[in-house]
């Protein structure tokens, strides 16, 4: 099984659209996830304490051109969850779907979250120490990387990583900016980052 793992998309439409295109010609038979973040959240962490709400316009930006991407399964990331607290239910039938989604999936040795769940160094190391599973998939940072053992690996776009031993952290990497994303396929046991030029 092959799965395309994205994370961080932050409602940006030409990112999403060049990363899901890059999917579709790199790995068509690969099942798109997410890790969290496919939204922006236009209220910031500090200003949401005493928000009250008034248009979901002021809060999130629900594009239809970006919305008529989301055809695959997500976990809720920190901007989801700030949405959630600030956007009544019932205001928007596509947010209160959403809200249905998990914070974690579990799929045999692997374990994805949205990395806000982990602690972070200034270095953008993550410490993901309350974890025990083999393999720790995440995002957030917007920084990809790789982690065997605790020890940060030097990783390149397009090159398969075997991932059969050893217990392994890894940051998928943004689809915002960077245009990132994963390929994980299970049977053969191999991640594979890739960057979209």
């Amino acid at each position: 099984m092959q799965y395309a793992l994205i994370t961080d998309l932050h409602s940006s439409l030409s990112d999403t659209r060049a990363v899901l295109k890059d999917i579709q010609t790199t790995a068509p038979q690969a099942v798109v996830f997410s890790l969290g973040d496919v939204h922006e959240c236009h209220v910031g962490k500090k200003r949401a304490k005493r928000y009250v709400f008034e248009e979901i316009e002021h809060v999130v930006t629900l594009d239809p051109d970006f919305l008529k991407l989301l055809f695959f399964e997500t976990l809720l990331g920190n901007q989801e969850e700030r949405l959630f607290s600030l956007v009544p239910v019932g205001v928007s039938r596509f947010l209160d779907q959403l809200r249905l989604s998990d914070r974690t999936k579990q799929l045999a040795s692997a374990r994805f979250i949205h990395g806000d769940q982990l602690k972070w160094s200034y270095d953008l190391t993550p410490d993901t120490s309350e974890y025990s599973d083999r393999l720790l998939f995440f995002g957030h940072s917007h920084v990809r990387g790789l982690f065997k053992d605790g020890k940060r690996l030097v990783v390149h776009p397009g090159i398969p990583i075997s991932i059969k031993r050893g217990r392994y952290a890894i940051n998928v990497g943004p689809v915002l900016v960077e245009r990132e994303w994963m390929l994980y396929d299970t049977t053969a046991e191999t991640i594979t980052f890739y960057r979209v030029r």
